[in-house]
């Protein structure tokens, strides 16, 4: 069905809990949901509430092992070790390991892994970018603002309305990017305890001002998500690069 990423371009922006709510805000709008951590330190199963000595199915496993892991509907998947594999290009640009079908997925990719964001980049149908409202982040957005990206969405991360600073980067962020800018997630201490206790963010603190804004953001990519598959009849967004090869091309798919 799709392929979503999340990747920052610089760390602590909250990639993995943005993903995980993000995930579990589709499932619950009724999408067929796999969940998958390309990142070697395995944070994204923390905001499922799964502990770090627990390994996630990777995401070649046969399907009777990866059957159990699963939370709030989201299927969850490691794909770290897949995607260091010599032949993962290959099997990406031959079909083989192929993100179309009726799942929707849902990749965590770690900010210090440019090259593997590259490279899933374009079989993707949408990318989504946190950015946090300090200088180090903002000083990145020549580079991933770039006017050829036009599968990427930004979202402002661990606002806090209090700081002036804050206030003023969300503002000239939605002046810069327009409707490419999904929406603000506030800062919140409920998604560091909740991650603590193993627990998901919804089950520990259902009025978390961060999970309403997660809830939101799943809605919009929701809605993005309509306009992009029916905008050439389920096709993806345009390629960034020219020549880049289209996702779902046919053959043996290690990813189903």
């Amino acid at each position: 069905m799709a392929l979503i990423l999340f990747h920052s371009p610089r760390g602590g922006t909250g990639n993995s809990f943005l993903a995980a709510t993000t995930a579990i805000a589709l499932s619950r709008a009724g999408h067929d949901v796999t969940a998958l951590d390309f990142a070697q330190s395995g944070t994204l199963q923390l905001h499922f509430g799964i502990g770090p000595g627990e390994a996630l199915p990777a995401l070649d496993a046969p399907a009777e092992e990866a059957a159990s892991a699963s939370v709030q509907g989201v299927a969850l998947r490691s794909a770290a070790a897949l995607a260091r594999q010599d032949d993962f290009a290959q099997g990406l640009a031959a079909g083989e390991i192929g993100f179309d079908g009726e799942q929707l997925f849902v990749a965590d990719i770690s900010s210090g892994d440019q090259h593997l964001r590259d490279l899933l980049l374009p079989y993707a149908d949408l990318e989504i970018c946190p950015l946090t409202a300090t200088a180090e982040c903002l000083m990145m957005l020549p580079a991933v603002n770039d006017a050829g990206l036009a599968k990427t969405r930004f979202v402002m991360s661990m606002v806090e309305d209090t700081r002036r600073f804050a206030r003023h980067s969300v503002g000239f962020l939605r002046e810069l990017l327009g409707d490419r800018l999904l929406g603000q997630v506030r800062r919140d201490e409920s998604v560091i305890e909740a991650c603590a206790m193993l627990q998901p963010l919804g089950r520990y603190a259902p009025h978390s001002a961060a999970l309403a804004d997660t809830i939101a953001l799943g809605e919009s990519v929701a809605d993005l998500l309509v306009d992009i598959l029916d905008a050439d009849g389920g096709a993806p967004l345009p390629d960034d690069a020219a020549g880049a090869a289209p996702a779902g091309q046919p053959g043996k798919n290690r990813a189903a």
